[in-house]
Order: C-alpha cells, then structure tokens, then sequence
C-alpha cells in the first residue's frame, strides 16, 4: 500500500506536468481556505479542524478544467476516548496533500456557475495519540504519547460555486483510509468533509 500510495504521487506529478506543457491559456493560481469535520469514525476520535491549499488552474481553454492542489490541514486534539478511573486518551492529526482535480461545469462555463469536483491525490498524515493520567493516580505526572506516519491514496467529490471570476465557495468530502490499519490507533479511517473559500489570480 505504501508503494502504490509513492506510485500516486508520482503520477501526479507526471500529470500536473503534461498538462501545463499542453495547455495554451496561462495557468491561474488560487488559495483556499476550509473549515473541515471529520467524518465516520475519525468524527468519533478527532475535533473539527481547518486546512488551506495552494492551487495551479490548468486547461482552462477547455470544458473540463484541471486543478493542482498542495493541501496543508490538522484536526484538534480534544475528544476523550478510552477513559478508565486512570487516564484518557486523545487523538490529533495533520494531513499534506498533493492531489489533481477535474473541474466539472454544470451548465454553459461563465464566470459564474457550479461545478462538480472529482480529484486524486496522495495523502501525508502524521497522527498522535496521547494517554494523559487523571489528576489522584499514583503517576498524575505521566503522560505517554505515540505518533504515526503514513501515505494513504485520498480521493475527492464535491462543488465549487463561482461567485466571479476570481472568488469560489467549495463543499467537498475527502475520503481516505491509511494502510495497514493493525487498530494501533483504534481505526484509520481519516476522511472528512470540508467547506470553504477561494481566490483565484
């Protein structure tokens, strides 16, 4: 799993590039910005959280507009799991994404109008887990914390709504599972759904 999520990387980086050497219309850059929810089980073991990405706007001569995105996000550590009379653990993550999407106009492409996402990616998460003794035990100053990291394949749907030519709002769900889920850390499923806006320039 590992190898093909380094495969997925590297074949977006072969397509991002194809397609800025293909196209005849300049690139256009962007910025987002996202409040993002956890979903499925990573709701039950994260607290809401934010991420940011950087964009390239590729192929915009055409229907079907290309987008690469570098993603940068953590959700907050915050909800107890496994309480016991000794301790509580909690959880938090940070994700980096390199991902292709297609930009799918529904309807004539104005400066205005929705569009339907579908995107790719590769995914970086890095995850901690703390267990933090309760406050009366024999060690209260014991803290115990384990970190993992994983690449995981991330793949992406949604809407983008264009205000105008330079300003977005985006809804999109990104669904991830990381490999090798052994229940060290209860249960790898980190997908999530996030809303938010952009620029364009």
């Amino acid at each position: 799993m590992r190898t093909f999520a380094h495969a997925t990387l590297a074949a977006l980086l072969a397509l991002a590039g194809a397609a800025l050497q293909a196209q005849e219309l300049s690139p256009r850059f962007g910025f987002n910005a996202y409040f993002a929810q956890p979903a499925d089980t990573a709701g039950k073991m994260y607290n809401s959280g934010w991420k940011v990405n950087f964009s390239i706007h590729v192929r915009r001569e055409f229907d079907v507009e290309g987008r690469v995105r570098l993603e940068f996000g953590e959700f907050r550590e915050g909800k107890e799991v496994d309480r016991n009379p000794y301790s509580v653990t909690r959880y938090s993550a940070q994700t980096r994404l390199v991902g292709y999407d297609w930009l799918i106009p529904l309807g004539p492409k104005r400066e205005s109008g929705v569009d339907f996402i579908i995107g790719i990616g590769g995914a970086h998460w890095f995850r901690e887990r703390r267990s933090i003794q309760v406050s009366g035990t024999p060690y209260p100053w014991y803290n115990d914390t384990d970190t993992q990291h994983e690449l995981a394949f991330a793949g992406t749907l949604g809407f983008r709504f264009r205000v105008n030519r330079n300003l977005a709002l985006e809804l999109h769900h990104v669904l991830t599972s990381l490999p090798g889920s052994d229940r060290d850390f209860e249960d790898a499923e980190l997908s999530h759904t996030a809303f938010g806006v952009g620029v364009r320039f």
